[in-house]
């Protein structure tokens, strides 16, 4: 073969390879983010809520750590004892979501029978659960406990969750809760959610973002974008949205039936979940590490820095003037924001 036919078939090759790579910004060296903590887990860090002063780490197959954030010194949970004496084991731990002022945890176990399980959490280092859902609870892929404030039944907290073709709502009075008073079915498959006083806001996979409204519950509006709508974030009507190979992705939603695209961010790897706070938006993208964007506007979102250093992303979220990393290489990083 002659030298030039070689050089030649090169080419070709490297346009080849070139036309079906995967659409990709350059990255942007940043410094908004230091490594102050790494702190190792057993298990797969899944998911991380934040409350009071610790981090709840749902762990998989790991069970769930708790890590005081004021020395980060760590805890881990494979079972949990209620004050009857009762055993509550964690087998397989995905999500975990907490409301610190009234001492509320709440635990999904994917293990034989699909649960969630209420905790109290007035002692940190004695964990009761004293409630449980079981039924209307199997394949749960998004999950929200959240303060509820001037409720005119009483109630103080809500819980929102979606099945793979549901949405699930309800409050609780700090009482025993067992049921939904909202109910929605969807037919296509749901990947996350998110609420505000108006509405429900559904990352539904290939379908891109749905809006249904809370009062009637009838939908609203969808709009599609590049990617697969996996988590969301919605802050003041804008919501962000973590669209797997389709990064970061940011609509309007101040018109609920009209909703209207607004800017997106193509990132390395996977875009899998998405945190928001103070006009900064974290997302996790698997191999790709973590982004850190400033959406102060929204339309046009700028790159703050891009963490490589973490190992494959699980989730992020935001405690205080930091981000935490659940990192399925490293296990929990604590990262300072300049």
């Amino acid at each position: 073969m002659s030298r030039t036919l070689l050089i030649s078939i090169l080419l070709v090759l490297i346009m080849i390879t070139a036309s079906c790579a995967k659409r990709n910004t350059s990255y942007e060296d940043g410094n908004a983010a230091e490594l102050i903590r790494t702190i190792p887990v057993v298990g797969n860090p899944t998911h991380i809520s934040y409350g009071g002063d610790r981090l709840y780490v749902a762990l998989d197959q790991g069970g769930m750590a708790v890590v005081n954030t004021t020395d980060y010194n760590m805890e881990m949970f494979t079972s949990l004892t209620s004050d009857d004496g009762s055993v509550t084991a964690l087998n397989r731990i995905r999500f975990t979501d907490c409301v610190a002022e009234h001492d509320m945890l709440v635990i999904y176990d994917t293990y034989d029978t699909d649960n969630i399980t209420f905790v109290n959490t007035a002692n940190p280092d004695s964990l009761k659960p004293y409630a449980r859902i079981i039924g209307e609870s199997q394949n749960i892929l998004d999950l929200s406990l959240r303060k509820l404030d001037n409720d005119p039944n009483g109630n103080i907290v809500e819980l929102l969750y979606v099945l793979t073709d549901a949405i699930k709502y309800g409050r609780n009075d700090g009482g025993f809760w067992l049921g939904n008073e909202t109910s929605i079915a969807v037919d296509v498959p749901i990947k996350g959610v998110d609420m505000d006083d108006d509405n429900f806001y559904v990352a539904v996979d290939q379908r891109g973002l749905f809006t249904y409204s809370r009062e009637s519950t009838q939908l609203l509006s969808e709009i599609a974008f590049y990617g697969y709508a996996q988590k969301l974030a919605v802050n003041d009507k804008i919501a962000y949205i973590a669209a797997r190979h389709g990064g970061l992705q940011i609509v309007d939603v101040s018109n609920p039936a009209q909703p209207v695209h607004l800017a997106e961010f193509d990132t390395d790897g996977y875009a899998s979940d998405i945190a928001y706070k103070n006009g900064i938006v974290a997302v996790s993208s698997g191999g790709g590490g973590v982004y850190l964007f400033d959406v102060s506007n929204p339309a046009k979102p700028k790159l703050m820095d891009h963490i490589t250093d973490c190992g494959y992303a699980n989730t992020v979220t935001f405690v205080e003037n930091t981000i935490v990393v659940a990192s399925r290489d490293d296990g929990v990083l604590i990262y300072a924001i300049d």
